[in-house]
């Protein structure tokens, strides 16, 4: 099978793609349109994903609303060198488009938001461009804007519609950030629900399974999930902390027998979410240090179906 980069979406960085010849396409969730990428996932042969429109999450969708308050002249004359002051009027998924036609293209390190100290400052810096008084001494920095007039009767809860769902997109992506998972909000909770559910016994419907590369049914997926998280000294539930990491995966590293099982046509706009856990129960000797784990691979279409589950054992030393 002929292998070729193939254009994921998720979190918010430019990067430019490649299609290849009879692998689906890959996309991101939702009708946003912003062109992002994520970094690899760690372990497992994760590469980086190259994204050419979309970002999953609400914050495309958020188009109307309540009307946002007035801004001050300031803002709209400070954005190209604060590119967090477009999200007052501009959906995140829409935010790089918009740079780009109103700042001439300028670069800037604010835009990608590769850390998660960047999308939290991005997050308050939505109030802040309303005169928002901080009471934590961390977010007191935007008092040294030039851009930034205190209003001190600006209440936070009076932001529009649209500025809620860019606010909450970008929380759900600083959560997913602090514990080394590199993908959308939306993403990440959906993370989080497949993984309650299939804790529960009742994992959602997929019409592919795989374990250790070979095809499963659910109930066998559940029975090794359960012995896979099962230690002598506990049983574990899936979740995802500290120990995970993970990113979208470039669509040549998805295993060929999950590809065919799919049996997607080469137009289809697929995306893979890889995520490495790490078993905290595994350990070696200063010698001879081990890690031991688990590869959880999701694969979604661009409704937000579930179309495949691939999960595996690992152990590196």
């Amino acid at each position: 099978m002929t292998r070729g980069t193939i254009a994921i979406t998720g979190a918010l960085l430019l990067a430019a793609c490649k299609g290849g010849a009879d692998k689906p396409s890959a996309t991101g969730s939702g009708s946003s349109t912003a062109a992002a990428a994520a970094g690899s996932a760690a372990g497992s042969g994760a590469g980086s994903a190259t994204v050419a429109a979309g970002s999953a999450g609400s914050a495309g969708s958020a188009a109307a609303g309540a009307a946002a308050p007035a801004l001050s002249p300031k803002i709209k004359a400070a954005r190209c060198g604060e590119p967090c002051l477009f999200l007052t009027d501009t959906p995140l998924a829409q935010l790089l488009d918009t740079y780009k036609a109103e700042c001439g293209g300028m670069m800037t390190k604010d835009l990608g938001y590769q850390d998660c100290k960047s999308l939290d400052y991005a997050r308050n810096c939505i109030y802040a461009a309303h005169g928002l008084v901080f009471k934590k001494k961390k977010w007191k920095v935007f008092q040294a804007k030039p851009w930034y007039e205190a209003r001190p009767e600006f209440k936070a809860k009076s932001i529009s519609a649209l500025e809620v769902a860019n606010v909450s997109e970008l929380n759900k992506r600083g959560k997913a950030c602090k514990v080394g998972i590199n993908i959308s909000g939306a993403d990440f909770e959906r993370l989080k629900q497949w993984a309650a559910a299939t804790n529960a016994g009742k994992p959602p419907a997929t019409k592919v399974i795989f374990i250790d590369n070979e095809r499963k049914t659910a109930a066998e997926l559940v029975a090794w999930l359960k012995d896979e998280l099962s230690s002598a000294q506990q049983d574990r539930k899936l979740s995802f902390q500290s120990d995970a990491t993970g990113a979208y995966e470039a669509w040549d590293q998805v295993p060929d027998e999950m590809v065919q099982a799919l049996k997607a046509p080469a137009d289809a706009k697929l995306r893979s979410i890889l995520v490495e856990l790490i078993d905290p129960s595994a350990t070696g000797s200063e010698e001879n240090p081990i890690t031991e784990g688990m590869t959880l691979r999701l694969i979604y279409d661009d409704k937000d179906q579930l179309l495949a589950v691939g999960v595996a054992h690992f152990l590196y030393d």
